[in-house]
């Protein structure tokens, strides 16, 4: 990272001068002296950096350290995400609060406080009195039946009966006639005592007597019936049975108005919580969503929070294990010269033994022969001396050429 290497030289003052030509040629040396490899197996990184002043050395892998952290801080960081968070977290409370606000305003308007369970109840008491009303009805039917069937019996009743009868003569003139039979006989006998039976005094009283048995005898064959009613007291047990019915039926006429008038309410009143479903569900779900979006940023919000507090006390996931330190033994310095001397020198041996090998006139083994000959060697004397040999491994491979 470039941006970090020139805050590093800045910082360990490794330019010779704060114009940007020196700050880049530093930085570019910085580049070549410094080395960052990863440790293996480790999630981990080793910065080395060699200099000829120790101080040096600590200025800038004190101030590589800071720098990385403070690069990584800004890299992972979220500078400006409370103020974020909390700006749309108190947008989304003010919106649940007039949401809220206005559903308890639409509630209030149309006397709903628990829209679920007043549906339910109402749906169930009209339910319960439509079943009412039905009852209601088929017993009214059947009194009407009945109240027919009273009319009916009570029209073949009559509303006395005779409880005792007995026939008597016409006993008062029986006795008045038989009481004046007995006068005029006395009264007969008497003026018998003065008159003669021709006399006509005794004549009348004889044709009074004749007058009053013939009374007698009408009298005695003239009888009167003597009878004895009461009311007909099955008459009037259904006369009651019957006053019963007519105000039982008055009863059911007027549970029925009732019913229907409690039924037509609860419709109207399901009918009116029906419609309000619609807006009641809607203001629900906008209150829910808003009510998520508002949890929702204020988790983030104190997620920000808490990173920003992080970040000024320089707390992170990447920590520093070990601090910039110097070793105990200074690394010696190998310089490009001393290098290239090194290795200019390792070539021009290399090139003159293989000049001088190839300037001796003589074959000191068989395969150096055949290499040079190219048919195979096949026998060889046992070395005399060196002169000897020489000649003798030449003249036993002459044959072959």
């Amino acid at each position: 990272n470039g941006e970090l290497l020139r805050e590093v030289v800045d910082r360990a003052g490794l330019a010779a001068s704060l114009d940007k030509p020196a700050l880049e040629k530093a930085a570019d040396e910085l580049k070549k002296k410094l080395k960052v490899s990863p440790v293996l197996k480790a999630n981990m990184i080793r910065a080395s950096y060699s200099a000829a002043k120790p101080q040096e050395v600590l200025d800038v892998l004190k101030a590589l350290s800071d720098g990385y952290l403070d690069k990584h801080l800004l890299a992972h960081g979220s500078k400006g995400a409370y103020d974020l968070f909390n700006r749309q977290a108190m947008f989304y409370e003010q919106q649940l609060r007039d949401l809220q606000g206005q559903l308890s305003t639409f509630q209030e308007r149309r006397d709903i406080v628990a829209l679920g369970q007043q549906k339910d109840l109402n749906l169930r008491k009209l339910l319960d009195l439509q079943a009412a009303y039905s009852d209601n009805q088929a017993a009214q039917v059947a009194n009407t039946r009945r109240i027919e069937r009273l009319h009916q019996t009570l029209a073949s009743l009559v509303p006395r009966i005779t409880t005792q009868s007995r026939v008597v003569p016409n006993q008062y003139s029986v006795e008045r006639l038989n009481t004046m039979l007995v006068e005029l006989q006395n009264k007969r006998t008497e003026l018998l005592t003065k008159y003669q039976t021709q006399e006509r005094l005794v004549r009348e009283v004889d044709a009074q007597i004749a007058d009053t048995r013939a009374a007698l005898e009408r009298a005695n064959g003239i009888s009167s019936t003597e009878q004895t009613t009461d009311v007909n007291p099955v008459r009037q047990t259904l006369e009651g049975d019957l006053a019963k019915a007519e105000l039982s039926d008055t009863e059911y006429r007027a549970h029925t108005a009732s019913l229907e008038k409690e039924i037509s309410n609860y419709r109207e009143l399901l009918t009116s919580l029906q419609g309000a479903t619609a807006d009641d569900d809607q203001f629900l779900r906008n209150i829910k969503e808003a009510e998520d979006n508002f949890f929702l940023y204020s988790k983030k919000r104190e997620e920000a929070r808490i990173e920003e507090a992080m970040d000024r006390d320089r707390i992170a996931n990447v920590t520093l294990v070990e601090p910039p330190r110097l070793p105990v033994l200074a690394t010696p310095k190998v310089s490009f010269t001393v290098v290239g001397t090194y290795a200019l020198g390792c070539v021009l041996i290399i090139g003159f033994g293989f000049v001088a090998g190839l300037a001796r006139p003589y074959v000191y083994t068989s395969w150096e022969l055949e290499s040079i000959t190219g048919p195979p060697v096949l026998a060889s004397v046992p070395q005399q001396s060196e002169a000897t040999a020489s000649r003798a491994l030449l003249t036993a491979s002459i044959p072959e050429l």
